[in-house]
């Protein structure tokens, strides 16, 4: 945390009133304090980063992107500036860039889990598959209790039994983790297991129901759903169109 002045302390109150919100998903109040703190202390990295981290729970990734881009500017040596903007950029896929900050936040902090996780999936996306190999195994060795890593696990799984498998280990880990529950949810379509990804899907919506990527795939599910049903009813009785072209 930046030092703040003795003055302005009141802010730091505001700014961790807001991410106790964000930690419950309550999106519209985390924003409110965060701002409030910003308010007071305009400059200050770890609330920028704060309000990042509200828009990038919100799948407003660009906004995200913006305000970990200010923190780190203000702060060149911040670790979790330089992690976040990582994040966002790679949720924009723009994974050369998102592999730039991840190597930003490892000079400064070589033995960390998370960087580790980002290196390698950036490397994943790029073609790098040796190296990403050894960087995803660096971040299992460091931090393996990460959702966040058996999520993308399960992402680049080809197998969707065994995709399914690792994003339940993530799970098990954090059962609240949106990109888990959305991506459990695809698969399970992908399955033709309706009545399961339904269940998910609503657990993600009862957490977060105004995030984008939720809404999202709720229209996909939906999409999905509907085009089978159309196409597994059976067509072999005559319509009733038909019956009365023959009298």
């Amino acid at each position: 945390m930046s030092r703040i002045p003795a003055n302005k302390l009141y802010a730091l109150g505001w700014y961790n009133e807001g991410i106790a919100h964000l930690k419950i998903n309550q999106f519209e109040e985390a924003m409110q304090f965060i701002n409030t703190a910003l308010d007071a202390l305009p400059e200050n990295p770890d609330f920028l980063i704060g309000k990042g981290d509200v828009y990038l729970s919100l799948g407003n990734y660009e906004e995200a992107y913006y305000y970990y881009r200010k923190a780190a500017d203000n702060e060149p040596e911040n670790f979790r500036a330089w992690l976040n903007m990582g994040t966002a950029l790679m949720r924009l896929e723009n994974y050369t860039d998102s592999l730039g900050c991840f190597r930003q936040a490892n000079k400064i902090k070589n033995h960390d889990g998370e960087v580790w996780l980002g290196i390698g999936i950036c490397l994943l996306n790029l073609g790098e598959t040796d190296e990403a190999s050894n960087a995803l195994k660096t971040a299992i060795r460091l931090k393996p209790n990460q959702p966040a890593l058996w999520y993308h696990l399960g992402r680049i799984e080809r197998d969707t039994g065994k995709a399914l498998k690792l994003l339940m280990r993530g799970y098990r880990m954090d059962s609240n983790n949106i990109d888990i529950l959305l991506e459990m949810t695809r698969i399970y379509i992908q399955l033709g297991n309706q009545e399961e990804a339904g269940k998910v899907l609503e657990r993600a919506y009862e957490l977060s129901p105004k995030n984008q990527r939720v809404v999202e795939m709720m229209e996909y599910y939906v999409l999905e759903t509907t085009w089978n049903e159309v196409f597994d009813k059976s067509y072999h009785e005559k319509s009733e169109d038909e019956e009365f072209s023959h009298h």
